[in-house]
């Protein structure tokens, strides 16, 4: 066998190992994790909690999470969901405009972010 194909060869097999160690150290697949922020959503954990629990760099990143996890389930299912999290969402209001109330700023900028979360679920 010539030299040059063998060595093409050798890299070529260290490459697909390369490749299978990074699928290995994952973690766990996007399903998964989808399922686990809904189901903490649910628990009645905030984004930036369910964030931290699935080791998501952000915020917004369980956000994308639980809402694929709710588009996975059936119409009657996902409906009864998202009554839920509006539910939440109410709450939430509730405590942004109690505590911020004397920073008009910072409260048009959380009510704002709160009706991007409301408008995502539709």
């Amino acid at each position: 066998m010539p030299r040059g194909r063998d060595s093409r060869s050798r890299d070529q097999d260290r490459d697909n190992d390369r490749d299978r160690d990074r699928k290995e150290s994952r973690g766990p697949r996007r399903g998964s994790s989808d399922e686990d922020a809904l189901r903490l959503r649910e628990e009645g954990r905030s984004y930036a909690a369910v964030a931290r629990s699935l080791n998501l760099k952000r915020s917004n990143d369980a956000l994308a999470a639980f809402l694929r996890a709710l588009h996975q389930r059936p119409d009657a299912e996902r409906a009864e969901l998202i009554v839920r999290e509006r539910a939440r969402l109410d709450q939430l209001e509730a405590r942004i405009r109690d505590r911020d109330k004397n920073d008009p700023t910072r409260l048009d900028r959380r009510l704002g972010a709160l009706e991007k979360l409301r408008s995502s679920l539709s």
